[in-house]
């Protein structure tokens, strides 16, 4: 071997020692940053003011403390981010029942399923509304947040989290996130909880009042935004399946009406390139079969299609929320245009033979 040789395999060994010591105090240092912020709750080892209010944490508590709140609730309405936009009132004016949304960011089906366990164990409960996420019954979809201690401790059960989570960029652009709430109480300004617990998010509801405005606001945050899906995987959950079947069953048993529908998608959401309609539908479909009958909104109609429908790439607005609600309660919808399909044992197939026309006919219109 030459001394030249020597040389270039000396200093190659040297970088890549280099690039693979770097790597290790970069990560050390993403991960040192998410334990002391700790966005999520997960520790609670360090009080800052920099991180004194969580990004998730704070959500599932304040939902679990309306609970406390409102004693006589006795309607209830379980879902993730999309099911915040639901107005409770309209169940209650509907039902004349007080109740409560319940529902917050990210929720998997194996949280809400504890809440509603708790619920009818604990209170006289006449209505649950359940708003379906694709992503909340797949295989794969972890919370990234830690459930109400009280709530745990009810069913015996420890929060549970890995250690390689503080590791992740999806915790360090949360921790950031944590801190620039807590230095900049405005940002909170920008949404907020009615006091029954549904979001409302000012700029939507200001764009709103105005024909222009609410128009550039539907052009930037629905038509010009990317769709994505955040389910990893292209299986359901077996374990979750299970459990909605279960809340079924004790819904049955204690005379609780359980209503069910999907949320609806923005038609980018549908014909994204990699996208995971066909396991909608199959989700769709093990309801029907297997629980119950849903009102399913992705049957590729106004709903799905016209962007003033949606608040933003993936989240319908409060205005079809309040359609979705008065029709899943009453049968008739606000708006006319974005009506539902009841989808039955009976009309199963045929209902969905016919979307995955109205599907193809739209993607040969756009193309």
């Amino acid at each position: 071997m030459t001394s030249k040789l020597k040389r270039q395999i000396l200093k190659h060994s040297f970088f890549s020692y280099l690039f693979v010591t770097l790597t290790l105090f970069l990560f050390a240092g993403i991960g040192a940053v998410n334990y002391i912020i700790d966005p999520y709750g997960y520790n609670n080892a360090f009080h800052l003011k920099i991180n004194a209010i969580k990004k998730t944490q704070n959500e599932r508590n304040d939902k679990f403390k309306l609970l406390s709140k409102y004693p006589h609730a006795e309607s209830f309405v379980f879902g993730s981010s999309r099911a915040l936009r639901l107005n409770p009132d309209i169940v209650t004016s509907l039902t004349g029942n007080e109740t409560l949304n319940t529902a917050f960011c990210g929720a998997s089906a194996d949280e809400y399923y504890l809440y509603i366990k708790y619920l009818i164990q604990t209170k006289k409960v006449k209505n649950i509304i359940i708003a379906v996420d694709l992503f909340a019954y797949a295989d794969g979809y972890e919370s990234d947040s830690t459930l109400p201690e009280s709530l745990l401790s009810y069913f015996h059960l420890n929060n549970k989290y890995h250690i390689s989570s503080y590791f992740t960029y999806d915790s360090l652009r949360d921790s950031v996130k944590t801190i620039k709430v807590n230095r900049n109480t405005k940002v909170s300004l920008k949404s907020a909880y009615s006091s029954h617990g549904q979001a409302i998010q000012y700029e939507y509801l200001d764009a709103l009042k105005d024909k222009e405005l609410i128009k550039r606001y539907t052009q930037r945050n629905v038509v010009d935004q990317p769709p994505y899906w955040n389910t990893r995987r292209d299986t359901l959950s077996k374990e979750r399946l299970s459990q909605l079947i279960e809340i079924k069953k004790l819904c049955d048993q204690n005379g609780i009406h359980l209503y069910l529908f999907t949320s609806p998608l923005w038609i980018k959401q549908i014909t994204m390139k990699q996208n995971k309609f066909f396991l909608q539908k199959k989700l769709l479909q093990y309801i029907v079969q297997n629980v119950q009958p849903v009102w399913d909104y992705n049957g590729i109609t106004a709903i799905n299609t016209d962007p003033y429908a949606h608040q933003d790439q993936f989240h319908f607005s409060c205005v079809t929320g309040d359609s979705i609600l008065t029709e899943i309660i009453s049968g008739k919808p606000i708006i006319k245009n974005y009506a539902g399909t009841y989808v039955t044992q009976q009309n199963i197939r045929e209902y969905l033979n016919q979307t995955d026309q109205k599907l193809q006919k739209y993607l040969n219109t756009v193309h």
